[in-house]
């Protein structure tokens, strides 16, 4: 199918790419090292660090809105905390709700087995699992009993802590393990790695003990045993204060601290001197073998050298924040970066499909969901008709030659309305050399105007998303036709909702009316019991009547055609008809995970025998059910 709608290449590099993050607004934090941020959803949540002085304060950046914000906080407010030191060593431990920007002081009690609870530290990891588990592995300790004089400890013990029990039942766990441990370290790096609830490990990578490491170990949450893998390719330099996140099948690492070696001190246990980095590594989690990471040659091109910097992951994005610059200082304090960058890492998701927002003689206008980590779309329609005047299906289509003077893609407007539905899928064939058009759209500018077009033709539109590392798949092929003039527009913002009694759908009326609104009709797609492939519907007509609205049982659901393309969905057509008759219909997809359990819940027919009679049963509404009827657009 794909080939036949190829009409330009779009770069499939695979290349990593940094971009700088430019014009932000709202309150920018102050440059720091040592803190810690955190994503939620598209939020990246900083708190702590510091430099001229600990920091306190929480900051919030929206990836979307490009803003910057500080919340109203309330509750238990920690003081400043930092990785790299405070005036004390700290085993306090808070809890932010993210919902109302409430912080709350946790009180653990210690491990029922007799051990201690953990001690005071820094430069210790803190994660946390699926399960709502969450794990302290290492850190360095002060065993000196004067605050004034530090005797550093380093540690690689491991606590862990459920958080799926109430505040005042958490409890402390000191978990027995298997296997040799890692070697105690401070300021490394620990990520959780899942597949599924039987396949969870925590890979802890680098971090100090005098000097820096670049050891790689494994801890198998299910079995808790400690492996040493043996890794392939050429691995990073040791290093410390850096950052390690999962980005899909791979642990991206960045920046930190690493040994300068020269031939004279390469064999030496103690490091003469250290610096700060900026180079990438990618560890593949399905081979175990560390790849070879291509980025942009150019300086300016990518973040510099750093440590003690933030990094989260935001759909596929590697974002880092600040961070300590090496050994420069200004007045006594260290010089902290104040850029941010993102790395992409993949190309991006598919979009939904092309949907319906307006049909009109001459112009169809047409919108999809935004997805996150495109920079651009790429959107490619083509006219097709019908093979046969009389086919009693829409789902076989050919194209039409190629058009010259076709009008070409017009300026996107800025906004989308809001539209609930999954747009228009037909099922095609293979199809040969195409009209292809094709336009690239600003992501922020999703919805597409289309003018002219011709009044009455079938045209197919597909979108795919673009960025840095290349163009994403294709979407699910739509199909929408033009209105004919004296004949109303298609319905629009067409909404579809569970309700107690089966789907209730609801809609606006068409934008271009044509004298007078007789009656709309809906129509479901259902099984073709004369044909033997899964794959062939035919449209029945449930309702008709001058209400905007009705809803259909699920008696009749059971009936229904279930279009797998993507995820399972229900598909429903609705047109308006006048005194010629019914003019072009808007066709959505009802999205059904998990339809037949919710459906058997309902107190829907238990044995789907005799879908004949069943559709001849009444719909609510002030309108009808018709005998089963095959329908075609237009």
């Amino acid at each position: 199918m794909n080939d036949a709608w190829e009409g330009v290449s779009v770069s499939s590099s695979q290349m990593l790419k940094w971009k700088k993050i430019v014009n932000t607004t709202g309150p920018t934090p102050r440059p720091r090292h040592g803190h810690r941020a955190v994503s939620i959803k598209d939020l990246m949540i900083v708190f702590g660090g510091g430099n001229e002085g600990i920091i306190d304060e929480l900051h919030i950046y929206n990836t979307v809105t490009n803003q910057w914000f500080v919340p109203s906080v309330k509750g238990d407010i920690p003081h400043g905390c930092a990785a790299y030191g405070l005036q004390k060593y700290s085993g306090d431990l808070f809890e932010l709700l993210a919902t109302t920007w409430e912080w709350k002081r946790l009180h653990p009690r210690p491990p029922t087995t007799g051990q201690p609870a953990p001690c005071a530290r820094l430069g210790h990891s803190f994660t946390l699992a699926s399960d709502r588990v969450c794990y302290i592995f290492g850190g360095m300790t002060n065993v000196s009993e004067d605050p004034k004089h530090n005797v550093a400890r380093y540690l690689n013990d491991l606590y862990s802590l459920d958080l799926n029990k109430s505040r005042s039942e958490l409890v402390w766990e000191c978990p027995d393990t298997f296997g040799s441990p890692p070697s105690p370290r401070e300021s490394h790096s620990a990520v959780i790695v899942e597949n599924d609830s039987n396949h969870r490990k925590m890979i802890v990578f680098g971090g100090m003990n005098g000097c820096r490491l670049g050891d790689l170990w494994i801890l198998d949450l299910i079995s808790m045993t400690w492996t040493k893998p043996e890794i392939g390719g050429i691995p990073p330099l040791p290093r410390s204060l850096h950052s390690a996140n999962v980005v899909s099948k791979r642990m991206i690492v960045f920046g930190g601290w690493v040994p300068l070696f020269t031939p004279d001190t390469r064999n030496q246990q103690v490091e003469k001197e250290w610096k700060c980095t900026n180079t990438l590594a990618s560890l593949n989690l399905s081979t175990m073998c560390w790849d070879d990471v291509s980025t942009e040659l150019l300086e300016s091109a990518m973040p510099r050298a750093r440590a003690g910097h933030s990094a989260v992951v935001i759909n596929k994005r590697l974002y880092i924040w600040s961070g300590r610059d090496g050994y420069r200082k200004a007045w006594n304090y260290q010089v902290c970066c104040k850029d941010m960058w993102y790395l992409e890492t993949d190309k991006p998701d598919t979009p939904g499909p092309v949907q319906l927002v307006r049909s009109t003689p001459s112009g169809l206008e047409v919108c999809w969901d935004a997805v996150p980590n495109a920079d651009a779309y790429f959107l490619q329609l083509r006219k097709c008709e019908p093979k046969t005047e009389n086919t009693e299906s829409e789902t076989s289509l050919v194209v039409q030659s190629r058009n010259k003077n076709a009008e070409s893609v017009t300026k996107a407007t800025d906004h989308a309305p809001s539209i609930s539905t999954q747009g228009t899928t037909y099922t095609t064939p293979v199809i040969p050399n195409v009209d292809v058009r094709k336009t690239f759209i600003n992501p922020l500018r999703s919805y597409l105007k289309k003018i002219p077009l011709e009044p009455g033709a079938t045209y197919q539109f597909r979108v795919a998303s673009v960025n840095a590392c290349g163009r994403g798949n294709w979407s699910e092929v739509a199909a929408f036709r033009t209105s004919l003039p004296g004949f109303h527009s298609a319905p629009c913002n067409i909404k579809v909702s569970k309700v107690p009694d089966g789907a209730y759908l609801a809609w606006d009326p068409p934008q271009i009316i044509s004298g007078k609104v007789l009656e709309y009709g809906v129509y479901l797609a259902v099984r073709d019991f004369h044909d033997s492939e899964d794959n062939h519907y035919v449209f029945t007509r449930v309702y008709y009547g001058s209400d905007r609205f009705c809803v259909v049982p699920f008696n009749h659901l059971y009936a229904a055609y279930i279009d797998k393309s993507i995820k399972p969905a229900f598909i429903f057509r609705i047109a308006a008809h006048n005194e010629k008759g019914y003019g072009p219909a808007t066709q959505v997809r009802w999205l059904q995970e998990g339809y037949l359990e919710r459906m058997n819940t309902a107190g829907g027919v238990s044995n789907p025998a005799g879908h004949r009679n069943l559709l001849r049963r009444s719909v609510s509404g002030q309108g009808h059910v018709i005998p089963s009827k095959r329908f075609r657009l237009g």
